[in-house]
């Protein structure tokens, strides 16, 4: 994962759909959504307040849902679109931007029928692991969205929906991958160029989190704690286990796996704590807006094509990414085959 780049990592500012969601109770083709009629009863004081512009089986998208993702959508890619488009291609734009939307409810209504879901706590998680591979502050983050015209709570919408998909990939479409050793030696040769490396270190870290106004106790007690875990690694504990046990952070799971990152790219406290550090070393604890961390240097690169087995890991981590968009694309298609689909553009 190289993942140094401000302001988020690994996941993507680019879905900026939200979710207004309503249910259409009666498949009503093209009529729109009335309020009830004024206390005269004249149907000329009715007011229209939207329509729907597709029904998904049970649900509606309405014209202001697929307004208010457009927009997001242009916002998205302006500047690589020109100011002013034919009806044509506004048409050609709406109708794409309509399929996203229906390709949504179709994963969000699976999700919610199989029971997979993506608490707070795991948002939580989520967006601190963004943090931590950015080096950046919550207030950080949210400046950062603002700039990008993104508000939190869409951004935690977008988390949520991520970690939904990733789920779902977890429970339908693993089981269906299989990368072979051949597979990766072959995309190793057939890629030299990629594993050349820039001047840098691959890190590992654990993390006892700080809130954002610790007490001196409670900095204490986190240094402690690292202290106490940097000993049970220095006398034999292999730093991924106690990443896997100790660590209070998302890349827990990963052995504490931060990934590559260039020299002079890191935080000056995480700089410092490495610095002299050979490959396998363990840091003393490290302090940052974050937290309390203990940093493993797993690889350090010069700029020499990095052997297969430094990479063998990576690679197998892309190819089965790429398979699984693949198999996903699959089961999107098998969904969409299945389900009661109208459109009224």
């Amino acid at each position: 994962m190289q993942s140094n780049k401000h302001p988020a990592i690994p996941l993507q500012l680019h879905q900026r759909m939200k979710s207004k969601r309503t249910r259409n109770r009666g498949r009503v083709a093209c009529l729109g959504i009335l309020l009830a009629l004024l206390l005269t009863g004249s149907p000329a004081s009715a007011v229209i307040i939207d329509r729907v512009v597709a029904t998904v089986n049970n649900r509606a998208i309405l014209a202001s849902e697929l307004r208010e993702a457009v927009e997001m959508y242009q916002h998205q890619v302006g500047q690589n679109m020109p100011q002013m488009i034919s009806d044509r291609d506004k048409t050609a734009l709406r109708r794409r931007v309509l399929e996203d939307l229906i390709d949504k409810n179709l994963i969000q209504a699976y999700a919610e029928k199989a029971g997979i879901e993506a608490s707070d706590e795991e948002i939580d998680r989520a967006i601190q692991e963004v943090m931590t591979r950015a080096h950046i502050t919550e207030k950080e983050l949210r400046e950062a969205l603002k700039a990008d015209d993104l508000n939190y709570d869409e951004y935690r919408g977008q988390i949520r929906d991520q970690l939904v998909k990733a789920k779902m990939i977890q429970r339908e479409i693993r089981s269906r991958i299989n990368i072979t050793d051949k597979q990766i030696e072959d995309y190793y040769l057939d890629h030299p160029d990629e594993f050349r490396s820039k001047q840098g270190v691959v890190l590992r870290h654990i993390l006892f989190p700080l809130p954002q106004s610790p007490t001196p106790e409670q900095v204490e007690t986190a240094m402690q704690e690292a202290r106490k875990v940097r000993q049970e690694i220095l006398d034999g504990k292999p730093f991924a286990e106690a990443a896997r046990q100790y660590s209070r952070d998302t890349t827990a799971a990963q052995g504490g796996w931060l990934g590559f990152f260039r020299k002079g790219s890191l935080s000056p406290p995480m700089e410092a704590g490495i610095a002299g550090l050979k490959e396998g070393e363990v840091s003393e604890p490290v302090r940052t807006p974050l937290g309390i961390h203990l940093l493993e240097v797993d690889e350090r690169t010069t700029g020499d094509i990095r052997p297969l087995e430094k990479v063998r890991k990576s690679i197998q981590q892309k190819l089965y990414e790429e398979a699984a968009e693949r198999q996903f694309e699959n089961w999107r298609k098998e969904l969409r085959k299945k389900a009661h689909i109208e459109v009224f553009l």
